[in-house]
């Protein structure tokens, strides 16, 4: 199945953290001074929300090998149409791509459609939509939380929200960063993960997440459970 499936979404955002350069990196946006509204999340720094896994993998296979960009990028590893680990200038990041999974579509009512030949057996079995961009994630060593708290609020403003584990250390912190008008609302949100380090608030990692990608992934998660037997009933019932 192209695209990460939806059980196995909410677990990749918790991948382990890895140790990197001491400089909280941000996501290239501008900060508050320098916008004159709040701003919106439209993607990650030059990488547009929905990009395809093949359009952001070219970019960074570009970048790679271009020997006048003025970076070190590599690609570390990569996972097809689900996500690709880049390590950029030092720092880790890891972008996430989803696609509605075969077997919500399979459950979905078929438009008649003018009969052709069928596809070969392979593409038939896995013809989901491409990958779309709907998360990013940095991982870096471990910073004060305080400290990376300060560099978000300075680009964002005060968080939305913010959870504390029992020992008031842990915890995480979000910033919601949409055009509410809208339906599903366009832009994105961020999450900063607080964790307790030398009995101190630290973080180590930060999450950036597309608000219509995450409408559409909790809808068709909804759906998801109930795929199968709608599928059966379809093919029972004519």
């Amino acid at each position: 199945m192209k695209g990460i499936t939806l059980p196995a979404i909410f677990v990749s955002i918790f991948l382990p953290a890895m140790g990197v350069q001491a400089q909280f990196p941000g996501d290239g946006t501008k900060s508050r001074q320098e916008n004159a509204n709040r701003p919106t999340l439209e993607g990650f720094a030059e990488v547009p929300w929905e990009a395809t896994y093949a359009q952001v993998r070219e970019k960074f296979l570009s970048l790679a090998t271009n020997p006048d960009s003025g970076e070190k990028v590599e690609i570390v590893n990569e996972d097809k149409e689900r996500s690709l680990l880049i390590r950029r200038n030092g720092i880790f990041y890891v972008y996430r791509f989803y696609s509605t999974p075969k077997l919500v579509l399979d459950s979905r009512p078929k438009q008649k459609q003018p009969q052709t030949n069928p596809p070969p057996a392979n593409e038939e079995e896995d013809h989901s939509d491409p990958g779309k961009l709907f998360s990013v994630g940095i991982s870096f060593r471990y910073l004060p939380g305080k400290d990376v708290q300060g560099k978000l609020e300075n680009k964002y403003g005060k968080p939305k929200k913010e959870t504390l584990d029992e020992k008031k250390i842990g915890g995480a912190v979000l910033w919601e960063l949409t055009n509410e008008k809208e339906v599903p609302p366009k832009g994105g949100f961020v999450v900063q993960w607080k964790e307790a380090f030398k009995k101190q608030p630290f973080t180590r990692r930060v999450d950036y997440f597309s608000s219509k990608l995450k409408f559409q992934i909790e809808k068709e998660y909804k759906e998801f459970f109930s795929a199968e037997e709608i599928k059966t009933l379809r093919d029972l019932i004519p």
